[in-house]
């Protein structure tokens, strides 16, 4: 991995590395730091993973580009920090861009994405009633694993993205069946992007033993301990052995990041959002 500073303005294409910049690092409550959203660039392809309720703002503000520049998205769960800046997302592609943005969203999480999050803002317009294909267009995907968890398969020009349940909010269910949706990203078999979840070593190992060529691991961290039912907190990280944590960087954290030093605990360290990290 080697990184590379933000300079004037976000790029959308490179050179054919695999590219991870993050907007915001921060945790949902984070005005400093930001929310964890990403984009991520391979050659001429790019993909937003997650546009939260900040990202419409950081986008334009700390980064130099335009909503319309988006043209593909990817989201993890639904919580506001994550789908937050989808209206404006879907108003600026039906109203600027003249285009909807591909997604890549398995049908499930479709359906109760538009009918519990979105459908109150934008299924009304003067053209008459609106639906989710008016303002995204869905890019083939494919369920390759059910047990024990649920993976998808899709493409995104270059990029290839695998998609896993995670546990994250159970609200003390047994299954994921009766738990809030929300999925991890590998991208290209080898980066892993956990998504917001609990503390899980069980699937992270089941992810490393079967996509053997995984080099590094983004992980949701929060640092303060406060929420370790629905975040994996930094302690519980450090439970993971050395040649893991060697390749883990940490995000979704907040100012207590400030207390602690993860180098010296094993890990890579904690995302800085305005960097790109390229492999």
């Amino acid at each position: 991995m080697t990184t590379k500073e933000f300079s004037n303005q976000l790029e959308f294409t490179n050179d054919g590395k695999l590219s991870f910049f993050f907007l915001g690092a921060g945790n949902a409550f984070q005005k400093t730091y930001f929310q964890s959203n990403l984009l991520v660039v391979k050659g001429e392809s790019h993909v937003l993973v997650d546009c939260g309720t900040l990202c419409p703002y950081i986008l334009e503000k700390e980064y130099n580009a335009k909503l319309s520049k988006i043209k593909n998205l990817v989201l993890t769960h639904p919580h506001a920090d994550h789908i937050g800046g989808m209206e404006e997302l879907a108003l600026s592609a039906y109203y600027i861009s003249k285009h909807p943005v591909n997604i890549v969203i398995p049908k499930i999480f479709k359906k109760k994405l538009w009918n519990e999050s979105l459908k109150g803002g934008i299924q009304y317009s003067e053209n008459g009633k609106m639906t989710f294909n008016d303002y995204f267009s869905e890019l083939p995907i494919k369920k390759i694993q059910t047990k024990p968890f649920e993976m998808f398969e899709a493409n995104i020009g270059s990029i290839n993205l695998k998609l896993f349940r995670t546990r994250h909010i159970t609200t003390r269910a047994t299954s994921f069946k009766d738990s809030q949706l929300s999925y991890g990203i590998i991208f290209d078999d080898r980066i892993l992007f956990t998504g917001d979840t609990q503390y899980n070593p069980e699937q992270i190992n089941f992810l490393l033993e079967h996509f053997p060529k995984i080099e590094h691991i983004f992980h949701d961290c929060d640092v303060s301990g406060y929420s370790v039912g629905v975040h994996a907190s930094y302690e519980q990280l450090k439970l993971f052995p050395q040649e893991v944590r060697a390749k883990m960087s940490l995000y979704h954290y907040n100012k207590k990041m400030q207390e602690v030093s993860p180098e010296k605990d094993g890990f890579s360290g904690f995302v800085q959002r305005g960097v790109y990290y390229e492999f």
